[in-house]
């Protein structure tokens, strides 16, 4: 059985020194705001929006490009790489084994 994952937008999530405003599509983190591509403050959203839950690959597809595809997993997992890179702190996006991601900011 899949849970299927919607972005609900909140004006501003605040978790610790991240901020990310989704009316202005911004996200500032420690005062530096940091340039996102639209899938990936997506896909930060969405993972913010639920901290401490393991979503898999195929829910955060699923709730961010809105379809279900073979293979996604190599996708989410670029994105999410992206951002911990851009992020500066592979932490705060945690891998949990064969489940998925999860955030910890």
């Amino acid at each position: 059985m899949s849970v299927q994952m919607n972005i609900k937008r909140q004006p501003v999530i605040r978790r610790g020194c991240l901020t990310i405003d989704s009316q202005r599509y911004t996200v500032v983190l420690a005062g530096e705001e940091i340039d996102l591509y639209p899938k990936e403050f997506d896909v930060l959203y969405l993972l913010a929006q639920y901290p401490g839950w393991v979503l898999s690959p195929e829910q955060i597809y699923g709730a961010v490009w809105k379809e279900c595809v073979a293979g996604c997993e190599h996708v989410v997992y670029n994105v999410i790489c992206q951002l911990r890179r851009k992020l500066k702190n592979p932490d705060m996006i945690q891998t949990v084994v064969g489940r998925g991601y999860k955030f910890v900011g």
